[in-house]
């Protein structure tokens, strides 16, 4: 199973937006709304009930007229509102960075990581998108999918590709995360798999400690997997661990966005995916690699 460093690829946030004017027609509206009544937009529950997010929310789920899909976008449209508020940054880890990241180099001293990591995090968003198929969930779950959805079958496969993490670090210190997972090109729409706050604080830890009980960290069972390197999650505890790894890194760094290369680049609008052989679809957001 090939990883993919190359280049950034169609994001989840992308893939919600039903066109490019999408945020011009709703986002300025959200922030203007929550001024108004004094409504925390950092806090998703109260995000949600901003009648600019329902009108938002009720655009996205025209052509989806399943019930249960209503939490998974809402969940989603909290990340995209944020990583556009806070002109977020779509960040490409490579292969390289996060097996040096899970071997435990080139971590700044335990005395230096809380503040760096709360100054350099607090108050943005964005997006972490993983090498391609290296890291896996291992746990049957429902569908959940967002973006521009046309099933709700239940997955057979028990295993899912994840494509990376959304992340916001509220004002409060709380770092909000939801993974991404299910992104291919044969199906609609992605699964979102949200776990509870934590706070900012607590990252260093995490990044440290162990992440399962009675096992390896991102120990996986699928097949061929001591061969290729592969990585599995099956706790939001190891949820916790992958984000706060990266993020720590990424405050050390301080990755810095660049336009993506125009020959990767497709006009406004366009959806189709390219042919197999091309490689997987590129971003036409800017991103910075780690």
């Amino acid at each position: 199973m090939a990883t993919h460093d190359a280049y950034a690829r169609l994001t989840p946030y992308e893939m919600l937006l039903p066109d490019d004017g999408f945020p011009d027609r709703h986002f300025a509206a959200i922030g203007e709304e929550a001024a108004e009544r004094a409504v925390d937009a950092a806090n998703p529950a109260a995000f949600v009930m901003l009648g600019a997010v329902q009108g938002a929310l009720a655009e996205l789920r025209a052509e989806d007229a399943a019930p249960e899909s209503a939490n998974d976008h809402g969940s989603v449209l909290f990340f995209a509102y944020h990583l556009w508020r806070t002109e977020g940054t779509v960040v490409l880890a490579q292969q390289k960075t996060l097996r040096a990241l899970l071997s435990g180099k080139s971590e700044p001293q335990a005395t230096e990581r809380n503040a760096m990591w709360k100054k350099e995090l607090s108050g943005r968003a964005g997006y972490v998108q993983l090498p391609r198929h290296l890291v896996w969930l291992e746990e049957a779950r429902n569908d959940p999918q967002a973006g521009r959805n046309d099933s709700r079958e239940t997955r057979s496969d028990p295993h899912e590709s994840v494509d990376g993490f959304f992340w916001c670090a509220d004002s409060r210190g709380a770092l909000h995360l939801t993974l991404v997972a299910g992104m291919r090109s044969d199906r609609p729409g992605f699964a979102v798999v949200p776990v509870p706050p934590l706070p900012l604080d607590s990252l260093p830890d995490w990044a440290a400690g162990p992440a399962r009980e009675g096992g390896s960290d991102f120990a996986t069972s699928l097949p061929g997997a001591e061969i290729d390197g592969l990585l599995g999650i099956r706790t939001p505890a190891e949820v916790f661990k992958l984000a706060a790894l990266i993020l720590g890194r990424m405050a050390q760094e301080r990755p810095a966005a660049s336009p993506p290369p125009e020959a990767a680049c497709r006009p406004p609008g366009t959806r189709e995916d390219p042919p197999a052989t091309a490689g997987p679809r590129p971003s036409t957001l800017p991103y910075a690699t780690l």
